[in-house]
């Protein structure tokens, strides 16, 4: 894998390979627009069994997602033109949304889904070419610091490396700071970062 500092674009062959290891059900470390993310096909419940082993992460807490585009996020939850407005206007911001149907299993979120169209374009076209949405959690145990290097995944996962088929490296990421989500079903923004909740409400119109 390519390990430039900074980094984010990958081969298309090990893309290609990264895109087989998902839609086969196995899991991958990647680069995200914040830090490495830990992943996989969002509609496989054996597969995102796996992440919640390796994170040691609680059952009742939510995973969110990302998808390529609008199109794609809509086929999983009851879109608003309200959301629309946000994905658009600040882009890899998180939305909470009412789910829609089965097909993305209930341990992810029996009620509501948060999706993200990420701005990185490693994790994007992941995305886009497995024609699912992908898991998108940090890629450490639950209560480790966010990583921003293998390295740091690979201390903190050090027990679990082998439940892991594929490590994107990206190079040290930059440290960015999580996503704001906007929870449209609640009315609520439960976490501020890079966007901030009065650009949020102004462009709403007042409210949520």
């Amino acid at each position: 894998m390519e390990n430039r500092r900074g980094g984010s674009e990958l081969g298309i062959d090990n893309l290609e390979k990264a895109v087989k290891i998902i839609k086969k059900g196995g899991v991958i470390v990647y680069p995200t627009d914040t830090c490495y993310g830990i992943g996989c096909d969002a509609t496989n419940p054996l597969a995102i069994e796996k992440i919640f082993k390796i994170k040691g992460r609680e059952k009742d807490k939510p995973l969110p997602l990302i998808a390529s585009s609008i199109e794609m996020i809509e086929k999983y939850v009851f879109l608003e033109e309200r959301a629309i407005k946000l994905f658009k206007a600040f882009p890899g911001i998180s939305v909470a949304l009412r789910k829609k149907g089965n097909a993305i299993p209930d341990i992810v979120n029996k009620e509501k889904l948060a999706f993200r169209i990420p701005s990185n374009e490693t994790s994007k076209k992941l995305s886009e070419l497995s024609e699912k949405p992908i898991i998108s959690t940090s890629a450490n145990r639950s209560g480790d610091p966010s990583p921003y290097s293998i390295e740091e995944v690979k201390s903190s996962l050090k027990e679990f490396l082998e439940e892991i088929d594929l490590f994107i490296d990206g190079g040290v990421l930059d440290k960015n700071p999580p996503s704001t989500i906007v929870d449209l079903v609640d009315g609520t923004i439960g976490r501020v970062d890079n966007v901030k909740e009065k650009q949020i409400i102004d462009l709403l119109g007042g409210n949520l």
